[in-house]
């Protein structure tokens, strides 16, 4: 199985106190889930990378990360992934902090690197301690296009490609880690997705991974090198040639975030005789939209390389105010702090009211793809295929409407000084 953002991890009697702790509006003692950001360093400079503009040459010190893993597990956590803002390997120190994971018993669901750091002592790390997933982002199917679009030196491609052949072949025909070879298109290189796929299938990856490059923010990304639904066109025979040739081997995975590309995509699968389409993450019967929005207030957060805490990647850009810093402090009083107390107010707001549209004058901490519909799949792509956790969280919410509902009544109908007393009396006694 692959990486499930620690959904994998997480035991029932854990995912039934997560649906109390968000129907009563509590917080849990900590995430279940974190994303340890160990280092804001890189070592390449890549054109399409969403955290440029918050990058800095910071990164948590080996004795802060040991005191922050303890505490988290004390206080719950079962699994983190390894990413960030500069590349996890770029931290002098990601073995030791590799080993101490393994020694608290938390797993390692993701590693995502660019791969030129990765040495054969941390491909033995990821293999004897059972790391679910690693994705490489290779991005590019050969040097002179890995140099444009990583803007570093050619010859870095070349370690990346060994790096890749070494994880596979030491881990042999053990169940993980999943082994991903991600790649990225834009307008000067889509047209060799068949190349990367045969670059994939000679790597021995997994699964080879398609997508496409997207906008990131203030502008940075020169718009005519993005891909658009005018260019479906001449990405048609490209992509038929590997969907025929991935028939019966299931290794393509493919996620554009172009308009029409993805039914362009199931459409020449039927044309090929694909079986129906399953889709990766399927719903579970249970499951509802009405109750899919986000719950990362309660389950996971992410701490970058200089501490600073974010709810999820997804909102690490330079225009977001981080949530807390924990240096200094202890994470669970950040946790418990008034940025994720008012996370937690904001998101359960969505997920009692559905309000459809995003009003920037109501969310402070939340931002338009954490609102609106559609905008953002992290949010329950891991999750929605669970059943008992949707039946029960769906049963919780629907009590917690009819409570809201209720308590808006009556408190409407009294004076303003008794409403506000006995507002606070609700307060204490659903904290206690």
């Amino acid at each position: 199985m692959r990486g499930t953002h620690g959904w994998s991890h997480v035991d029932a009697a854990a995912k039934r106190a997560l649906v109390q702790a968000i129907a009563w509006g509590r917080p849990t003692k900590g995430p279940l889930h974190v994303e340890l950001d160990l280092t804001d360093r890189c070592n390449v400079a890549c054109y399409f990378c969403n955290q440029q503009d918050v990058r800095t040459k910071e990164q948590i010190s080996y004795g802060h990360l040991t005191a922050l893993i303890d505490e988290l597990k004390a206080s719950g956590l079962r699994s983190v992934r390894l990413s960030g803002g500069g590349d996890p390997l770029a931290h002098k120190d990601v073995g030791r902090v590799m080993d101490h994971l393994a020694a608290r018993g938390i797993a390692v669901d993701n590693l995502t690197t660019n791969g030129a750091l990765m040495t054969a002592e941390i491909a033995e790390r990821l293999v004897r301690n059972g790391a679910r997933e690693v994705i490489f982002s290779i991005n590019a199917v050969d040097a002179a296009d890995y140099a444009r679009m990583m803007q570093v030196k050619p010859a870095v491609f070349d370690l990346v490609v060994a790096a890749v052949r070494r994880l596979v072949a030491l881990k042999k025909d053990a169940e993980h880690p999943i082994v991903l070879a991600q790649f990225l298109l834009d307008r000067a290189n889509y047209t060799r997705m068949p190349e990367m796929y045969a670059l994939g299938k000679s790597l021995q990856a997994d699964r080879i991974v398609l997508s496409n490059v997207i906008e990131i923010p203030r502008e940075r990304i020169d718009r005519a090198l993005l891909l658009g639904p005018q260019d479906a066109a001449a990405a048609r025979p490209c992509l038929r040639q590997i969907l025929a040739e991935d028939k019966g081997r299931d290794l393509l995975e493919i996620s554009f975030m172009v308009q029409g590309w993805n039914e362009m995509a199931l459409e020449l699968r039927g044309e090929l005789g694909y079986p129906p389409y399953l889709p990766l993450h399927p719903a579970a019967p249970s499951f509802r939209e009405e109750n899919g929005h986000c719950f990362f207030g309660w389950y996971s957060a992410v701490v970058r390389g200089n501490g600073e805490m974010y709810p999820c990647c997804l909102l690490l850009n330079p225009d977001y105010k981080p949530l807390g810093n924990p240096v200094g402090s202890t994470f669970g009083e950040q946790w418990s702090g008034p940025g994720f107390t008012r996370l937690r107010v904001e998101m359960r707001s969505v997920l009692l009211e559905n309000p459809g549209q995003f009003d920037p004058g109501t969310y402070r901490t939340l931002q338009r793809q954490c609102v609106e519909p559609g905008l953002c799949s992290l949010k329950n792509m891991y999750f929605r295929g669970d059943e008992d956790f949707y039946k029960r969280l769906g049963r919780a919410l629907a009590w917690a409407r009819r409570r809201s509902r209720w308590k808006r009544a009556v408190l409407g109908a009294l004076p303003r000084p008794l409403a506000l007393a006995a507002d606070r009396a609700l307060a204490r006694l659903r904290s206690a």
